[in-house]
């Protein structure tokens, strides 16, 4: 399988994964659902114990993250629970709790949870647990969706060659003229009013009616970026990602 196909596959496979989210905190349930969904995942949320084993009953989630204390039945008796059941036994379960104590942590790890979060969990801690729990090859970079103007070799083609994904690693850029596989180039972009300019590779291309988007482009990763500009896209990513405050319960 080539990169460019890997990438596709994993696209699509992110997709179909189904994560429940299991919170009595409106907040709390919002915020992490709507940054799994920015991941790239499919999410249903619930507000207990309870209601997640009658969600069980409908669908088997691919994974689940959970408060501890939830209303009702606890997020250890939830676990316990789906350990006796064949059919949710092997759910990797991360944890995302207010708990802070160690008898906790340690209690999730002997029952096998896949992570172990404190609350406020942020977007980049989130990203690793579930890479790491649910995913053949993880990633490190959290990766958003993007519009901003790009230059790639200085070729004057900014209205028609667009970032549309970005993460401090690398972007996509779509265009009608991707670069042979392996080749390096400046690629120059705009992010608040700053001017990013680094030096990629192009790891895979797509034409016409390929790629999870159908969008004709190239996949690059950065091989030279200056610090400062790498946090500005770290900044960009974190504004991307996580909910706005004072969302509506």
């Amino acid at each position: 399988m080539t990169e460019q196909q890997a990438h596709a596959s994993e696209e699509e496979l992110r997709k179909k994964r189904l994560v429940l989210v299991i919170d009595s905190d409106v907040r709390d349930v919002h915020e992490t659902g709507m940054l799994l969904q920015n991941f790239g995942y499919t999410v249903t949320t619930v507000k207990s114990a309870e209601e997640a084993l009658e969600f069980f009953a409908v669908a088997i989630p691919h994974f689940i993250v959970t408060e501890l204390q939830l209303p009702g039945k606890s997020g250890f008796e939830l676990i316990e629970r789906m350990r006796k059941d064949q059919k949710l036994a092997s759910i990797p379960v991360v944890i995302q709790t207010r708990l802070g104590d160690i008898d906790s942590e340690s209690h999730c790890r002997r029952i096998g949870c896949a992570g172990y979060l404190r609350k406020p969990v942020a977007a980049e801690e989130l990203f690793r647990a579930v890479q790491a729990a649910v995913e053949p090859t993880p990633r490190t970079a959290l990766r958003v969706t993007a519009f901003l103007k790009a230059s790639v070799d200085g070729s004057g083609q900014g209205a028609s060659e667009i970032v549309t994904a970005l993460s401090d690693s690398g972007l996509f850029i779509k265009t009608l003229n991707p670069r042979p596989v392996g080749s390096r180039h400046t690629v120059t972009f705009v992010i608040a009013k700053h001017i990013v300019k680094a030096q990629a590779q192009v790891l895979y291309i797509y034409g016409f009616g390929e790629g999870p988007h159908k969008e004709p482009g190239m996949g690059m990763k950065f091989v030279a970026i200056s610090p400062e500009d790498r946090e500005l896209i770290r900044e960009f990513i974190r504004e991307h990602l996580v909910p706005l405050p004072n969302h509506p319960a």
